[in-house]
């Protein structure tokens, strides 16, 4: 699923994903007792979701670790929290079995350049912020000064054509040097 965007059922039950601009991310498709297995938008295997007693489901990577759950809403949405119990976001019901998605945290500068929180050079970015970053005491104050104005920033520019550029430069340069050091850019759940 993706963190902004939207679901939509398909015709045997399984639910196709959506980032914001309508790019298929990937589909869940129904299991045993309620529960949904993950495909990425190549038909890989991310994962699964389990139904929990008191509604809403649990989500698990591939290889079965906890990556967070979503707990059921008033009018039929969902909150969603990380593994940590960390609010990410919430889906509200829309017209045909469709839910909107969006998140908690705004709408991030790589997110806006790449279109995506889920794409390969934003999944490298996340993989240094938590890999790196979070690491010592500089990188967690970038780290919060980056959250505290970049949603400003995408909501005033993003639709910019000249921020867009700038930043997709900028980006393009620093996921290059990261891969070259050994990150990689591989489907990543935020820790």
């Amino acid at each position: 699923m993706s963190r902004k965007g939207h679901s939509s059922p398909g015709l045997f039950g399984e639910i196709y994903h959506y980032d914001e601009h309508g790019k298929r991310t990937g589909k869940s498709v129904p299991g045993f007792f309620g529960s949904y297995t993950n495909y990425d938008e190549h038909g890989n295997r991310t994962g699964h979701s389990s139904p929990g007693i008191f509604g809403g489901y649990t989500h698990y990577d591939k290889n079965g670790r906890n990556t967070g759950h979503s707990s059921p809403g008033i009018f039929g949405g969902y909150t969603h929290y990380d593994s940590n119990h960390k609010h990410t976001g919430h889906s509200s019901p829309g017209m045909f079995g469709r839910y909107n998605h969006s998140s908690s945290d705004g709408c991030y500068i790589a997110t806006c350049v790449y279109g995506s929180y889920d794409c390969p050079e934003v999944w490298t970015l996340r993989r240094f912020r938590d890999n790196t970053l979070k690491n010592n005491i500089f990188g967690r104050v970038f780290i919060k000064i980056y959250y505290a104005m970049s949603p400003k920033l995408v909501k005033l520019f993003g639709n910019a054509s000249w921020f867009k550029t700038f930043w997709k430069n900028q980006l393009d340069k620093m996921v290059s040097n990261l891969k070259s050091k050994g990150v990689a850019d591989t489907q990543y759940n935020d820790r």
